[in-house]
């Protein structure tokens, strides 16, 4: 969990959500937000406010630079066309898990696909874990190697691979590598920095395959997410376990969520992971 300081979500309704990161108050657009809005949060001082409807754009500017930190790791924050500010919250849930993990992941081989501003990549390699961190824009590729530099994880063994998830997946398995760890939090589309394309409703599936390829035989942990309504964690936890040849069952499958400090709480995608018992 966030220190208050650096993230709480203040109140949610109405299509909209109130945050606060690092003091600055952010209203945003997001269909999840349903039912009402508690009328003791005084909404009206958010500094900064991302509207969808009709053309998508910020009203507002924060200051620069513009940072939050969970436990050792920080995060540079900033305005992006898409309304993401370069963290997700409830993903904390399985930052912790990853630093809490009972075995000895020191050099363990990771793969991060769609690993986006590298709160994970930073979880596995502040464990001695050896990762290869994917995305395929370039930028935010930058971004993460900020935020690991920033968090004292400079020197930590991450490569940082610009490129389409599906093709680098298909690339490994061709050259006979493995992995120990695979996470993925894949989004709804995209697009690869040679114009592949991806829609999750078609790729996923295969994705889950060459995943389980990939870490037959050594698979030390999975960790899967993703936002597309359609894909519930009961969805993730059946393609998961068709996929990955892992004994002992205690696949966990469920939907992440963020809390307010009164006990409303947010749904914020679906999640799938495993570790070795």
């Amino acid at each position: 969990m966030f220190q208050p300081a650096e993230y709480q979500l203040l109140d949610f309704g109405e299509n909209e959500k109130l945050e606060s990161f690092g003091g600055i108050i952010v209203r945003r657009e997001t269909p999840a937000a349903i039912g009402k809005r508690d009328p003791a949060i005084p909404w009206e001082t958010a500094q900064i406010r991302f509207r969808q409807t009709g053309k998508s754009h910020w009203q507002g500017k924060a200051r620069e630079p513009w940072l939050v930190q969970y436990q050792e790791r920080k995060f540079d924050l900033r305005q992006t066309p898409t309304g993401q500010l370069g963290v997700f919250p409830e993903q904390a849930t399985n930052w912790d898990w990853i630093s809490g993990c009972h075995l000895d992941l020191n050099g363990a081989k990771a793969l991060n696909l769609f690993a986006y501003t590298g709160g994970t990549t930073m979880a596995l390699a502040a464990r001695g874990v050896n990762v290869v961190h994917i995305d395929a824009a370039k930028s935010v590729v930058n971004w993460a190697r900020l935020n690991a530099k920033q968090s004292g994880l400079e020197q930590a063994p991450i490569r940082w691979i610009v490129e389409d998830a599906s093709t680098y997946v298909e690339r490994e398995l061709k050259r006979g590598n493995t992995y120990d760890i695979v996470v993925a939090d894949p989004p709804s589309f995209g697009r690869g920095p040679n114009g592949e394309t991806w829609k999750i409703q078609r790729d996923l599936p295969g994705l889950f395959r060459r995943l389980g390829q990939l870490t037959s035989g050594r698979c030390k942990m999975f960790l899967i997410s993703c936002h597309t309504p359609g894909f519930d964690h009961e969805k993730l936890k059946s393609l998961a376990v068709d996929s990955f040849c892992v004994k002992n069952g205690g696949t966990e499958g469920f939907e992440m969520s963020i809390d307010t400090s009164t006990g409303k709480r947010l749904p914020s995608g679906s999640c799938v992971r495993w570790r070795l018992p």
